[in-house]
């Protein structure tokens, strides 16, 4: 129940309403990690309460239904008001729980974690690519191709990560250790060090290995002697690579399958990426510069693009004993 623990590890305590008016503000503050309880509280407590927390750097949620309440509902951080409250209390606050149950409080926290973390995932795939394309469009010139990526090639990637990829992600599952987790500080960035270390890293090698097989005479040895072949093999390369760091993306555990299979919309996603994308070089001709490529084609091309998930592995093994915060870990 309410008594079995507070804020941390501390005996949690209780005190009323009258005891409560009798305390300093900084003595309410000292109390706030153990405080469970506030027994026969006023609508005048509620708001005091909020304020004090808020002040030591806490994200204050707060329930009511009464008219009395609104103050305190207005002041939260999240304001949660019961369906068979009055209206005004429902004005005030930030969501309204339908059924009237403190369970639902529970589930909207729940997947409110779900998904900031999925947010978090689509910001370091998108940024991700936008790095590495960017890099490519900018040195293909000097490198002796006026255009790497056609016009059309890059709306196609510009569809595959901002659409396919927020239908990606947000369809991760809803962990109940998520629950576990202690509330994120308020001043936290959204883009963590370890996002960083991706999006740099792995937005630098798929622009890095793209550009190595533009100008290595042994990439094209891999392919028939025809430039067409070649362009579309890297069109190819470039989306399977974006396709494959996704794997990468959603986790930042050694396990990329961790929990994949409770997320069917995002193998949905890839698979519908790889087979529009075959689609492209059969049928996309003059308009998206492509040929069809042979079976040994595309092995070989595959294989190039997989080659990033084992250079994620290790970016993640580098990183894992500079991690701040492991509980976080998906």
């Amino acid at each position: 129940g309410l008594h079995d623990g507070g804020d941390g590890e501390q005996r949690a305590e209780s005190i009323t309403s009258a005891a409560l008016n009798r305390m300093s503000d900084e003595e309410v503050i000292a109390l706030l990690p153990r405080l469970a309880v506030v027994a026969r509280a006023l609508p005048i407590d509620k708001s005091r309460l909020v304020r004090l927390a808020q002040q030591t750097g806490r994200v204050v949620g707060m329930t009511g239904d009464g008219v009395n309440d609104s103050s305190a509902l207005k002041k939260a951080d999240v304001g949660f008001a019961m369906g068979s409250g009055s209206e005004v209390a429902k004005e005030a606050a930030d969501i309204v729980i339908l059924d009237d149950n403190f369970h639902s409080i529970a589930q909207a926290v729940l997947y409110g974690r779900t998904i900031f973390r999925s947010i978090r995932k689509f910001v370091v795939f998108q940024s991700t690519v936008n790095l590495s394309s960017s890099v490519i469009v900018f040195l293909g010139p000097f490198l002796g191709f006026d255009f790497p990526l056609t016009l059309i090639q890059l709306l196609w990637v510009n569809l595959v990560m901002d659409t396919f990829a927020a239908i990606a992600f947000g369809g991760e599952p809803a962990l109940e250790r998520y629950m576990k987790d202690s509330p994120i500080p308020r001043e936290e960035a959204v883009i963590s060090a370890s996002m960083w270390s991706s999006i740099i890293c792995n937005g630098l090698y798929i622009a890095a290995a793209c550009i190595a097989f533009l100008i290595m005479p042994a990439a094209r040895d891999l392919y028939r002697p025809d430039e067409a072949v070649f362009l579309t093999a890297f069109f190819c390369l470039f989306i399977f690579l974006t396709a494959a760091n996704s794997f990468n993306v959603r986790t930042s555990k050694l396990n990329i399958g961790v929990n994949l299979l409770r997320n069917p919309g995002f193998l949905g996603i890839q698979a519908l990426i790889v087979v529009v994308q075959i689609a492209f070089t059969v049928i996309g001709g003059q308009i998206l510069r492509t040929v069809a490529l042979t079976s040994d084609e595309w092995i070989t091309t595959i294989a190039l693009a997989a080659s990033i998930i084992p250079f994620d592995l290790l970016r993640k093994v580098i990183m894992l004993p500079l991690a701040p915060n492991k509980q976080k870990d998906e």
